[in-house]
């Protein structure tokens, strides 16, 4: 039987498929230009997605009583609101290796 997963920096991976509108996919490829221009490195959509689900676990954003985009996106907003100190920590949290 074969796998899609694969192995990546030390962890197995697995293909997810998903639908993103224009825009969206516009602002993906846009972030990975500008990584690219900026700094020599490329940064392919996968890798910007992983980041921001990463971010979603560190920050404690859970999946609790969510009914719709909009409230997940509220959640977020809260979270990045909470405040500055909230902000520096979690922060220095996403830095330790």
């Amino acid at each position: 039987m074969k796998s899609n997963a694969r192995m990546e920096q030390g962890k197995q991976v697995h293909r997810v498929v998903t639908f993103l509108d224009r825009e969206q996919v516009d602002y993906l490829d846009k972030m990975g230009k500008d990584a690219l221009f900026s700094t020599g490195v490329k940064f392919p959509r996968t890798r910007v997605i992983s980041a921001l689900i990463d971010l979603l676990r560190r920050s404690g954003v859970t999946g609790e009583g969510l009914r719709s985009d909009q409230d997940l996106e509220e959640r977020l907003v809260k979270k990045l609101a909470a405040g500055l100190p909230e902000a520096k920590r979690l922060a220095g949290e996403l830095l330790k290796p």
